[in-house]
């Protein structure tokens, strides 16, 4: 072997143990890089673990406030920083008059904006045309940094408050009114009695064309008046027991109508109550009612229709069962209506807008339909006829509701 061969081999195998030392190398990078690789997915692993544990942990926190917030019964509207409603649970969603809170119409927020948030009543027209009084309050979403993130509006529904509240009113009047009349009706109905008597006689006494016979007459109608008056009272006072039959409907309603026309004819001097045109449409139904009350209470509202037209009065009367197997009876004319500055006040005993009224006739057949545990309304909206619309409604199981004890006691003593 030559001196060149024997240089060739020697570098060939230093060349030979580098690449050994360099493999070796690589084998243990390798190795420690594998075993890198296996720590860092399995600490990938427990990240991914905590990670599905938090958002899992997320999701039941976000359904446990959705479901605190459906059950709250005041409404809860949340907004964003921008303004945006983020969500509105089922109570608020029912103030606004929306099916569902996932999307509220924008006509429901601006109702919504028209309501100040001082925390004072007001009224609320949903979007399904219902009519609440609410109290609304906003408070912001503050951050621990300070940051405003939101805000959030609470909606309170004090509807049946309200109006439980003139429920209660009313009937500390009726209380009131029902111990006055214990008075008036043994003060009053005696003189007046005895009045009525000695005008007879005179009446009698004279000669029929005489001007004391006259006389006589008007004081016998004025005491009639009188005490027609003192039995409306009473009738707005009553005691509060029906005697329940099963009773068609239609006689009732005319037998009502025949009375009502009477009554205005014989006040009228233009014959109103036989002139006019009344339309009956009543179903062929029979119902759960006190047949004399119920017969007096329409007999007052058709006798209302006819004096709230002068010339050419129109009525119409119609009598049905709605969804729930109530009686409904609808009263409508063709007169002016009602002055929305009225409604107010128009159940209220001795309220009438007629200087010849006594105004006890819609008080009397709003207490029958209480009686009847229904109620008596007047429409917002015109009748059918152009006029003004009174809906009376008594439920397929009427119940009595007594009267506070106050009417009762005075009454009693009658």
């Amino acid at each position: 072997m030559t001196r060149t061969d024997e240089g060739q081999a020697l570098d060939a195998e230093a060349a030979m143990r580098a690449a050994l030392v360099l493999l070796g190398d690589l084998r243990t990078g390798h190795q420690r890089l594998e075993a890198r690789a296996i720590h860092v997915e399995a600490e990938l692993c427990r990240a991914n673990d905590e990670l599905a544990r938090k958002v899992t942990e997320l999701e039941r926190m976000t359904r446990s406030l959705e479901a605190v917030l459906a059950a709250i019964p005041t409404g809860v509207i949340v907004r964003d920083d921008t303004g945006r409603v983020s969500h509105v649970n089922q109570a608020a969603a029912a103030i606004l008059g929306v099916h569902g809170a996932d999307v509220v119409p924008e006509p429901a927020l601006r109702a919504l904006d028209t309501i100040c948030v001082d925390g004072a009543r007001a009224e609320l027209t949903g979007v399904d045309g219902r009519c609440r009084v609410v109290v609304r309050r906003t408070s912001r979403v503050v951050l621990t940094d300070g940051a405003v993130v939101g805000a959030v509006d609470s909606l309170d529904d004090q509807t049946e408050l309200a109006a439980a509240e003139v429920r209660m009113r009313r009937l500390t009047r009726a209380a009131a009114l029902g111990t006055m009349v214990g008075g008036v009706a043994h003060e009053v109905r005696n003189p007046l009695h005895a009045i009525s008597g000695f005008a007879e006689l005179l009446q009698r006494a004279v000669p029929a064309e005489s001007r004391a016979a006259r006389h006589a007459a008007r004081i016998r109608v004025a005491v009639a008046d009188l005490d027609a008056i003192v039995a409306s009272m009473l009738g707005v006072a009553g005691h509060g027991r029906l005697a329940l039959e099963r009773t068609p409907v239609r006689a009732i309603v005319e037998a009502a109508v025949d009375a009502a026309r009477a009554s205005v004819a014989e006040v009228s001097d233009a014959g109103l109550g036989a002139q006019a045109e009344i339309e009956l449409q009543v179903a062929d139904i029979v119902a759960d009612v006190d047949p004399i009350e119920l017969r007096q209470a329409l007999r007052n509202l058709v006798a209302n229709a006819l004096q709230a037209q002068p010339h050419n009065a129109r009525v119409l009367v119609v009598a049905e069962l709605d969804a729930d197997g109530a009686l409904v009876v609808r009263v409508d004319d063709a007169g002016p209506g009602v002055p929305n500055e009225a409604r107010e006040h128009l159940f209220d005993p001795f309220y009438t807008t007629r200087a010849s009224g006594t105004g006890l006739g819609l008080a009397l057949v709003r207490r029958i339909a209480e009686l009847h545990g229904g109620a008596l309304d007047c429409l917002a909206a015109p009748s059918a006829l152009g006029g003004a619309s009174f809906r009376l409604r008594i439920p397929s199981s009427p119940r009595t509701r007594p009267l506070p004890t106050a009417i009762q006691h005075s009454c009693s003593a009658l």
